[in-house]
Parts: structure tokens; sequence; C-alpha cells
């Protein structure tokens, strides 16, 4: 143990005495008033887990009221569907279920891994969940992102196929050439094919 101040400030032994706290003991940073730095900041990692909590709430409210909207809005089609004689050839609907198919099924399955993982672990104050989740400007771009790459995909493909259509198409023009070739020059002044 260290002695007195002065006694150990004679001696030398001033270092000795500062560095008594045992080896595996994390170093403190504290303010000058005594607050740990380590208190501070999982209370701001909570203060911003909170908001994030709340902007997520405040932003499911808002989709469960959507959610109704359209839901009464597919009723309404469903009872008026074969009412109209243009309900047989309308593809615009479709086309924009089309695209909104995809979205819907990603957030119900991103909303319920959400739910199975805040039921299966409960939080452990005493460390953090992870990274915290990007902020909603973030998440757009990232599904802006998803969409172009399923555009990218889908032009590729349809591309894909122009091509080879094409190909077919330059076979047939040649084989029409080459029974035409084969054929009677004049048997009918009838046939007689614009390309």
């Amino acid at each position: 143990m260290c002695r007195s101040r002065s006694e150990a400030s004679r001696e030398g032994l001033t270092d000795q005495c500062k560095h008594q706290r045992g080896r595996g003991e994390p170093r403190r940073h504290t303010i000058t008033n005594g607050v740990d730095y380590g208190l501070l900041k999982k209370m701001k990692e909570l203060e911003q887990e909170k908001d994030f909590l709340l902007q997520g709430l405040e932003m499911v409210e808002r989709a469960r009221d959507w959610y109704l909207q359209q839901v009464q809005v597919v009723q309404e089609q469903q009872r008026n569907l074969g009412k109209s004689p243009t309900d047989y050839f309308c593809e615009g609907k479709s086309s924009s279920l089309n695209l909104r198919l995809p979205k819907l099924q990603e957030v119900n399955r991103c909303l319920g891994e959400l739910i199975a993982a805040g039921k299966s672990s409960a939080p452990c104050p005493s460390t953090h969940a992870g990274p915290a989740p990007a902020p909603p400007g973030q998440q757009a771009v990232t599904m802006l992102k998803e969409q172009n790459r399923l555009l990218t995909k889908e032009v590729s493909e349809k591309s894909d196929r122009i091509t080879q259509l094409e190909q077919e198409k330059s076979a047939l023009i040649k084989q029409l050439f080459e029974a035409r070739a084969r054929g009677a020059p004049e048997s009918n002044p009838m046939d007689s094919t614009f390309i």
C-alpha cells in the first residue's frame, strides 16, 4: 500500500501508487465531474434506438392505414369484377400489381423477420444488438438499387430474347430464299413475298 502523498513523493513512489490498479481492469475515461464516457455513449445509443423505434412506429401506423385502404380497393374490384366488358382487356391494373407485389412481399418478409427476432431474443442491456439501422434515406437508396438491379436483369433477358428472335428470323428468311431458288423460277406470278 502507498503511504501518504508527501512520503510517497519524497521516496519517488508516486508513479507506483498511481498504477496499483489491477492489470485486468479497463481504464475508465471520465469527464472532470466524474461522469463515465462509456455511460454517456450507451445513453446516446439508447436514445438513438428509441428515436428509430418511434420513427418506425409512425411508419407502421401509416403503412397500416395504407394496407387497409388497399384491401378496400381490392375488395371493391372483386365485387365489380365481370360487371364491365372492359375488365377482360384491362392490363394496366395487373402491371401495377406486378410492380407492387415484390415490394409488398419484401416489406412483409422484413417485418416478419424483425418481429421474430424481437420475440426470440430479448435485448441484452450490456451489449449493443449490432450496427445501428440504416437511416431512412439509406433504406430508400438500397430499395432503389435493388429495383434497378431487377429492372436491369429484366432488360437483359428481354434483349437476349430479341437477339434470339432476330436470329430465328434471319434463318427463316434464308430458308425461304433457298426454297424459292430450288423451286420453279416463274411458277406463280402471285407468289411475291415482301420482306
